[in-house]
């Protein structure tokens, strides 16, 4: 009996895969051979940083002291340096004379060019003031005490807060012989004259010099000593301290 040609192809078509189906059956079925790769060649071992160490530590050679290097060196030195405490010497040197127990303050220098203050900020008044200050100025050098003390009333009545003119205004009533008058004087001097250290120590010394000429001696010392302490360098009041040393007689005032 023939088959059909079509049927035929497909039974031929069956019958090979269903070989195939078998051969790979039995491949699967077949005992695997495990394989193993063969072992690399024995060498040292490289320790590697992200993998634990497991060879030996190897021997170390031995250290030997070197010298550190001269920026380490200078580091440390500056450290010490700025930790290192001032010494007293060095602390007293920094410090302002006055601050010292025991040092004198250097004396200040002589501001007596009273023609220097005028400046262009000066007002018109005081610039005549001063002008006058330093003329009765010199006439009080020159022993001229009358004609000094009617210049120097001008001053203060062209400008009433120049403090140089009541100070020389006293001066004159001093050499006159009205102390009184020269007090009052030198109460309004010191009171316009806050921040110049020369000039008040200027005024204490002249009080010392009213103060002794009416007997009062421990006052015109209080003066005399608050005169130096402003400026070391005062010579009225270190002569006035010289004369009240033999002077004991108490007095008011």
């Amino acid at each position: 009996m023939r088959l059909p040609l079509n049927q035929n192809f497909a039974w031929k078509v069956l019958r090979l895969l269903v070989i195939f189906l078998l051969l790979v059956f039995i491949q699967a079925c077949a005992p695997r051979q495990v394989y193993r790769p063969p072992l690399p060649p024995r060498s040292p071992v490289v320790s590697n940083p992200s993998s634990p160490q497991t060879s030996l530590p190897t021997a170390r050679p031995p250290q030997v002291n070197q010298p550190r290097p001269l920026v380490e060196e200078s580091k440390i030195r500056e450290q010490d340096l700025k930790e290192r405490r001032p010494t007293t010497q060095e602390r007293d040197r920094d410090q302002p004379a006055a601050t010292v127990p025991g040092r004198e303050a250097p004396p200040l220098p002589d501001d007596s060019s009273l023609i220097a203050k005028i400046t262009p900020r000066s007002s018109p008044q005081r610039a005549a003031s001063l002008r006058l200050t330093e003329e009765g100025r010199k006439l009080l050098e020159a022993g001229d005490y009358p004609k000094a003390l009617a210049r120097l009333e001008k001053t203060i009545s062209i400008d009433s807060t120049n403090p140089y003119g009541y100070y020389y205004l006293a001066k004159a009533h001093y050499h006159l012989g009205h102390y009184k008058e020269s007090l009052n004087f030198l109460d309004v001097a010191e009171s316009l004259l806050g921040g110049e250290p020369f000039w008040l120590a200027e005024v204490f010394a002249m009080k010392g010099e009213n103060f002794r000429a009416l007997g009062l001696s421990q006052k015109a010392d209080s003066s005399y000593s608050q005169a130096l302490r402003l400026n070391s360098g005062n010579r009225a009041a270190s002569e006035g301290l010289s004369r009240m040393g033999a002077e004991t007689q108490p007095s008011s005032y």
